[in-house]
């Protein structure tokens, strides 16, 4: 993991801290498809409490806003080789994604696209999930044809690892430029959480800033047991 040891957890939520439990995000088991995508608007009993996420304080005062099914499916987790699924999916109990806008360090500038994505396993599924998705990114690295991401691992550990994915983005009247997004995934005890910057159109994403998130990702994970 990108951070060294847990701090002391927060009562805090994307709403409001109360006496009650933790607030549940929208979660699902793994769902029947060629590639398990969570549900990001249905409450479950059983599902990541708001807690366990990226807090206002972590990504400059903004709110997570849910995705919709199979939206950035590509970092949810980190899917090179496309629709096509992970062994350890299966061991998936619950998941989350979300995204925030999370404004530009100068006045007036864009802000980026940031995705989370928090995924919980039964016991040693995180760690086979981590193995599977490295085994993916050196079967799959891709490339910059149409439609395509090119994914080329930055940094790798035990249980973390940063890429960058590149794709060609156009305007309608401009030559093809290639953009560059930076995700980083990493286990956290039984869960797998990703940090994504996707930038904002045609502007990179920030390596600096996914580094910074997914270590803050990292402690509000902790949470879950």
């Amino acid at each position: 993991m990108w951070f060294a040891a847990s701090a002391g957890l927060l009562c805090v939520s994307l709403t409001a801290c109360t006496s009650a439990a933790d607030p549940v995000v929208t979660t699902s088991p793994v769902a029947e498809t060629s590639v398990p995508v969570e549900s990001s608007t249905t409450a479950a009993a059983t599902g990541i409490p708001a807690s366990a996420l990226l807090q206002p304080d972590d990504v400059g005062g903004v709110q997570a806003e849910p995705l919709e099914q199979g939206q950035f499916s590509h970092v949810r987790p980190l899917r090179p080789c496309g629709e096509e699924r992970y062994p350890s999916d299966d061991s998936r109990t619950d998941a989350v994604a979300v995204r925030y806008a999370v404004p530009g360090q100068e006045e007036a500038s864009t802000p980026s696209v940031v995705v989370e994505f928090v995924g919980r396993h039964r016991g040693g599924g995180a760690a086979e999930q981590f193995e599977d998705v490295g085994a993916a990114l050196k079967k799959c690295p891709g490339g910059l044809g149409e439609g395509q991401h090119r994914w080329d691992v930055i940094e790798s550990s035990g249980d973390s690892m940063l890429v960058r994915i590149g794709q060609k983005f156009a305007y309608a009247d401009e030559e093809p430029a290639t953009v560059n997004h930076y995700a980083a995934l990493s286990r956290v005890n039984d869960a797998i959480v990703v940090v994504a910057d996707l930038g904002w159109e045609n502007s990179d994403g920030s390596e600096q800033l996914v580094r910074e998130l997914i270590r803050k990702a990292e402690q509000r994970a902790a949470a879950l047991t």
